[in-house]
């Protein structure tokens, strides 16, 4: 695991007050106990966080982007994990991804088709599907995660395992296995049972069909959307907020996968 290459973040504690009021405010827009990677990212770049939540938050507030997350986030089938055991609160860390990760890649899709200057058009906005697959509920709160620093070079070494040719250098290291590692035995068995998957290239076929997904799902939900643009004081910066864009997309369908096979493992997904 590269820590001294890892992503720049604003952290959660003692992030600045403009940054900490618009962290507060995605929490509970999007009902998760904590802030995920690509938004502190994104905090660091200036304006990028504020451009963000202008785009997403109409959509969470209307309930479209959760219903699109849960149909992307469904993409695919996945051979199962072995039974897994982990104490409950491993199995909270995991529902808060679970519902986070989702609205996290669906946000950075919807940024990508900006990005590039891509509105589809011609159709309807995408409506809210009552039917449709839903997200999982996430607890009120989690530990703080681990510094990767505390983490035993075993289990660095294994977490570095835990990528594809798509995310391999991306610099990313997931707040997931962060959270995860206060039960280091559980992570390291974790590890071993996803490492194949990786190895193997099944968990990125299944990680590039939720992307193709996001893709085709955000251009709908924004067809004839009012969209805020790309503010003039941000467009100095345009470059890094791509470069981040386009690393959580390739990064975050994996750790849907991940989620999505460990909520199995765990008897926490039917």
């Amino acid at each position: 695991m590269r820590d001294p290459d890892s992503l720049q973040e604003v952290p959660e504690a003692g992030a600045p007050e403009r940054v900490a009021t618009l962290y507060d405010q995605i929490r509970r827009g999007m009902r998760v106990p904590m802030v995920a990677l690509f938004y502190r990212n994104l905090a660091g770049i200036d304006g990028a966080l504020e451009w963000m939540w202008d785009v997403i938050a109409p959509l969470l507030d209307d309930g479209r982007l959760a219903v699109t997350a849960a149909r992307i986030a469904h993409t695919g089938t996945l051979d199962p994990l072995s039974p897994l055991d982990a104490a409950p609160g491993a199995i909270d860390v995991i529902d808060a991804y679970n519902r986070a990760n989702p609205l996290n890649f669906t946000c950075a899709a919807i940024l990508a088709h900006l990005l590039a200057g891509e509105r589809a058009s011609g159709g309807p906005k995408r409506g809210v599907d009552a039917d449709g697959p839903a997200l999982c509920d996430a607890p009120e709160a989690l530990p703080e995660m681990v510094e990767t620093t505390a983490i035993s070079p075993a289990l660095q070494s294994g977490i570095g395992l835990l990528e594809t040719s798509d995310t391999a250098g991306d610099g990313i290291i997931p707040s997931l296995y962060r959270h995860l590692a206060h039960w280091p035995d559980f992570l390291g068995e974790a590890i071993g049972a996803l490492a194949p998957r990786f190895a193997d290239g099944s968990l990125q076929t299944t990680a590039r069909k939720i992307a193709a997904a996001g893709r085709e799902e955000t251009a709908a939900l924004i067809a004839g959307a009012t969209i805020a643009p790309l503010p003039a004081a941000l467009v100095t910066h345009r470059d890094a907020v791509s470069t981040s864009v386009e690393k959580f997309s390739r990064r975050i369908p994996e750790m849907i996968v991940v989620g999505r096979l460990l909520a199995t493992a765990t008897h926490k997904e039917d």
